[in-house]
C-alpha cells in the first residue's frame, strides 16, 4: 500500500487502514512518518512566502497560504 493517510480524527481513518499501519514493524511506521516529513517540507517550500524553518522546524500549516484565483 503507497497511500498514508493523516488525520487527527481516528475516526476517519477505515479500520482497514488501522490493520494494515499496526501490522507494520516499528522502523517501517518510522519510515512512512519520515516520508511524511519529507513531503510536507517540499510541498511548505515550494512557496515563495514561507520562512525558512530553523533547525528542527516542524511544518504544521503553510505560514502565508497561496491565494487561490476565483476566491
Amino acid at each position: 500500500m503507497d497511500i498514508i493517510r493523516k488525520s487527527s480524527n481516528p475516526a476517519d481513518i477505515p479500520a482497514y487502514d488501522k490493520d494494515y499501519w499496526w501490522s507494520k514493524t516499528p522502523q517501517e511506521r518510522l519510515a512512512a512518518a519520515l516520508k511524511l516529513i519529507r513531503r510536507a517540507k517540499v510541498i511548505y517550500y515550494a512557496n515563495p512566502k514561507n520562512p525558512p524553518l530553523g533547525n528542527g522546524g516542524q511544518v504544521l500549516k503553510s505560514d502565508k497560504p497561496i491565494q487561490r484565483r476565483g476566491r
